[in-house]
């Protein structure tokens, strides 16, 4: 007994001296390689800004964000390092930052799926001191309301990591704004001519915009005036009703006019004809009508599609297989004067719903239509109009042709970095032709919870977003990680002598190893670090891409 007492004695401090300094072995060892990824990502910082602050807005001090939170020129080398250094906080956890309060159903979504960092800021509160808020080393994901935070942090030093994504592409606008969007189509299906690419299915494919006259241009102004002047204009506007549509750069329903009579003599006068093309600048389009929708129950419907541009470097874009069903609130005619029979904004539906409660129609769900695009397969199927397989075989491929049409037409503009991204919604109309024509591009989309199944959906959605990004984290991470290796094998503590590999490395690539779950919903539809027609899903000919 006293020996076992003088032995434990003896034992115990001894143990406790061993784990000590093994526990000390272990910091020191954790705090060098720290130091040495440290060492590296204020390297890596060098390489990326040639690469992507000519190309942007970037300012070259740190300012106070509208979120008050601290800005630090060794945040990006220190989150980085952490990652490297904690590898479990990006490949087993989501640290996601979303602002606006918890009753934002996409702030919700967050808060219950993800590690919520940053959960009580908000651009719209006031802050109890300058800097108030830390941006912590595990954040993975930016996934702000606010698209300018590039604005107030020096990338890639401050904020925009590289082991980071942000919700938001700096130059967006050439695609998100209506006049922009159709200046860069124009020029797209222009260039097709320049580029000499003479097969008419080509530029057919690309069209995937109404004919569209912009106001503030004089030629196409007068052009537009000029074809009231046609007797083919007044015999369709008689026969189909009206024949053009204004859109202003505003989004939700806001911002569009049906040019019936009235609003088409208000316009004449208000440009005297034609007279006053040029010396009016205000960013009007003109739009053909599309005067022949298909109808649900009597109803205009256009659906909405999700897509994400999950990267600017190299463009690589994904489509969400799940499409939002809006229903107008009023039955279609092409005379009706009720812009809830041409307008299929939510907004407008909402409203209507408040201010119509003796409707019954009104007050029907379908408004919300919580079917998916198979439903609409279904129906035609029913009709006699379509096969089995339509909806893959015809209507997916001419969606995601327009999508990366589109983004092509656009993307000169982006500032070109692979934490840069943009969630979209993208709404078409389908015509009684069955073509589908691009309306509205909206980024910053509402995610609602109208229905108890769209909250399901959007949970989805949402959960499948997250994985998305993460994946391209996870990747980056992998090829760091053997960087990290091969740079130790060489006891090599530098990698500014080999720039091109170590820019190649951080372009966004999903290895294999992090292929997204079989359940998740995204579609990749374009990705520009593939060769030839591969980059476009073989969605567009190789004869196109000259």
């Amino acid at each position: 007994m006293i020996t076992a007492y003088i032995i434990k004695g003896i034992l115990a401090p001894l143990i406790l001296v061993i784990l000590y300094s093994n526990s000390k072995a272990l910091q020191n060892q954790e705090q060098q390689l720290r130091s040495f990824w440290e060492n590296i990502f204020g390297e890596v910082y060098q390489i990326r800004k040639q690469t992507f602050v000519k190309n942007s807005a970037f300012k070259p001090e740190y300012n106070q964000s509208r979120y008050n939170v601290a800005e630090s020129p060794v945040y990006c080398k220190k989150s980085d390092s952490y990652k490297m250094t904690h590898p479990d906080v990006v490949l087993q956890d989501y640290y996601v930052w979303r602002d606006y309060p918890p009753s934002n159903l996409p702030k919700k979504i967050t808060l219950d799926r993800t590690f919520a960092v940053l959960d009580k800021v908000s651009p719209t509160k006031t802050a109890s001191y300058k800097y108030e808020n830390q941006l912590p080393l595990q954040l993975g994901f930016i996934y702000t309301t606010v698209s300018t935070l590039f604005n107030n942090y020096i990338w890639g030093k401050g904020l925009g990591c590289a082991l980071q994504k942000y919700s938001h592409i700096p130059g967006k606008s050439s695609v998100a704004m209506k006049n922009q969007l159709i200046d860069n189509f124009m020029k797209y299906v222009r260039d097709f001519e320049k580029k000499n690419i003479t097969n008419p299915e080509c530029k057919r494919n690309a069209s995937f915009i109404p004919e569209t006259y912009r106001l503030n241009d004089e030629n196409d102004c007068k052009a537009f005036f000029e074809t009231f002047k046609t007797s083919d204009y007044q015999k369709k506007f008689k026969k189909y009703g009206p024949q053009y549509i204004l859109k202003t750069n505003q989004h939700r329903g806001e911002g569009i006019t049906v040019l019936f009579e009235n609003e088409t003599k208000e316009l004449q006068e208000e440009y005297n004809h034609g007279e006053e093309c040029g010396n009016i600048s205000k960013q009007v389009i003109a739009q053909r009508y599309i005067s022949n929708p298909f109808l649900y129950k009597g109803h205009k419907i256009e659906f909405r599609i999700y897509y994400t541009i999950i990267s600017t470097k190299p463009v690589i874009a994904y489509s969400y297989s799940r499409a939002l069903i809006k229903r107008c609130a009023k039955p279609f005619s092409v005379h009706s004067t009720e812009k809830g029979a041409h307008v299929c904004n939510t907004a407008i539906v909402k409203n209507l719903v408040k201010t119509d409660k003796d409707d019954d129609e009104i007050e029907d769900e379908e408004f919300f239509i919580d079917w998916y695009l198979e439903g609409l397969e279904d129906l035609l199927i029913k009709q006699g109009r379509a096969k089995k397989g339509w909806l893959q075989a015809y209507l997916y491929p001419k969606i995601h042709r327009s999508l990366i049409h589109m983004t092509i037409a656009t993307y000169r503009s982006f500032a070109r970095d692979s934490t840069f991204g943009e969630f979209f919604a993208v709404d078409f109309l389908l015509d009684d032709n069955l073509d589908v024509w691009v309306l509205e591009v909206n980024y910053n989309p509402q995610v609602l919870s109208v229905t108890p199944d769209r909250i399901k959906r959007n949970y989805k959605m949402l959960e499948d977003h997250f994985e998305l990004q993460y994946a391209y984290i996870k990747s980056k991470l992998y090829r760091l990680q053997q960087l990290g290796k091969a740079l130790l094998k060489k006891d090599a503590k530098s990698i500014l002598n080999q720039p091109k590999q170590v820019e190649e490395l951080l372009r966004d690539k999903l290895e294999s190893q992090f292929e997204l779950s079989k359940d998740n919903l995204y579609i990749k539809i374009m990705d520009e670090g593939l060769p030839g027609t591969q980059a476009y899903t073989n969605l567009i000919s190789k004869e196109c891409l000259k």
